[in-house]
């Protein structure tokens, strides 16, 4: 891929929970030479210390913002070391205003990716099928996903947007074209709508 070939990277894949993010993340990652920084693995590491989970799992706004600040941590160690970091999560408006603001600091390329699934019975035979196995972190089930997707509140622009019917090299195909067309977006830009 050459999406502004040697320029450092920031993106942001979000979207549904079992809708293809961590698949997608790690195809980008890939391109980009970036290191991934995973929401539920690194929240995993958390909860192998019952002490420490027990003041992090609840209210789940703390358990989110305490997932976030450890991303962007990872984000920035990459960035400053001139690297690229992908984020996978199920992410919020908060964060990724937050994330574009540090790609900008460090004049990074910023982009989000946001997942979806169209097709109800083609999620739930995704969850249904799949084992995550992040040591210490639960898997997934469908009535959990089906809650979440309910509740999800899409992200604002600008963004490209995926659907988990079509399949992963079209998909990564769309992202790559965003990557190679998007440029930084100037902090207090409002949001436009989505690319698709």
């Amino acid at each position: 891929m050459t999406a502004r070939k040697g320029q450092q990277w920031l993106v942001v894949v979000s979207g549904w929970t079992g809708a293809g993010k961590s698949t997608i993340a790690d195809r980008i990652a890939a391109d980009l030479d970036a290191t991934v920084a995973s929401f539920d693995w690194a929240m995993s590491a958390l909860r192998a210390l019952p002490e420490v989970w027990a003041h992090v799992e609840e209210p789940v706004e703390r358990q989110r913002r305490v997932g976030w600040n450890l991303l962007a941590r990872t984000a920035e160690q990459q960035l400053r070391r001139g690297s690229s970091c992908v984020l996978d999560l199920v992410a919020r408006e908060e964060p990724v205003t937050e994330w574009r603001e540090l790609a900008a600091r460090y004049d990074a390329g910023f982009a989000v990716v946001e997942c979806t699934c169209s097709d109800l019975e083609v999620h739930r035979s995704r969850v249904e099928g799949r084992q995550r196995d992040i040591p210490g972190w639960y898997e997934l089930d469908w009535d959990r996903v089906a809650r979440g997707r309910r509740l999800y509140e899409p992200l604002g622009g600008p963004k490209v947007v995926i659907d988990a019917v079509d399949s992963v090299e079209d998909n990564l195909a769309r992202v790559r074209a965003h990557l190679q067309t998007s440029t930084q977006t100037p902090i207090g830009t409002p949001p436009d709508a989505a690319d698709r």
